[in-house]
């Protein structure tokens, strides 16, 4: 097995990278028509670990301009022969309208254990969080298309990929 981290540089991402067989996937968001080259040039690449995600580090983190370069960097991936990949998608508890009102966090190396499972389709982590029900009434605009973009890029994971498992995080320290 030989797994692409997609957002290794991250917290989560670099407690996935030390895991065996894993690669880093340099290429970012603003890069997505260079996917296709990245994975045909890296065929042995069987799995996807995606916990990328389109955010400023200051001022207004998520606006229409991050959720449309997220979804066309996912669409641009899924357009690849990453969609044939065992596909896990990192996603967030905001979807359940859930933002600092209930924090549980998890160190980023308890987190990227729900990656190496046999788990498939949609789960929570940390698991014993039995929420299903997407609830996004609420959220003020940040999370709001936090959660939106997220659905949307899950939406195209569920169409695209034969073997997916969506991750929906709590909270990462």
């Amino acid at each position: 097995m030989t797994i692409a981290v997609i957002g290794a540089t991250g917290k989560l991402g670099n407690a996935l990278m030390s895991y065996k067989d894993t690669m880093a996937c340099p290429i970012r968001f603003d890069q997505a028509d260079l996917f296709k080259e990245w994975f045909d040039k890296n065929k042995n690449v069987d799995t996807v670990w995606h916990v990328a995600r389109a955010c400023r580090p200051t001022g207004i983190r998520r606006d229409f301009d991050t959720f449309k370069l997220e979804q066309n960097a996912i669409m641009k991936l899924l357009r690849t022969r990453a969609k044939d990949c065992n596909f896990v998608y990192a996603s967030t508890k905001v979807v359940y309208g859930i933002t600092e009102q209930e924090v549980t966090p998890l160190p980023a190396h308890h987190v990227a254990e729900y990656f190496v499972d046999d788990g498939t389709g949609i789960v929570n982590c940390p698991s014993w969080k039995d929420h299903s029900e997407v609830n996004t009434n609420g959220l003020g605009k940040e999370h709001l298309i936090y959660a939106i973009t997220k659905l949307a890029c899950e939406k195209h994971v569920i169409e695209k990929c034969k073997n997916y498992k969506i991750i929906r995080i709590w909270d990462i320290i």
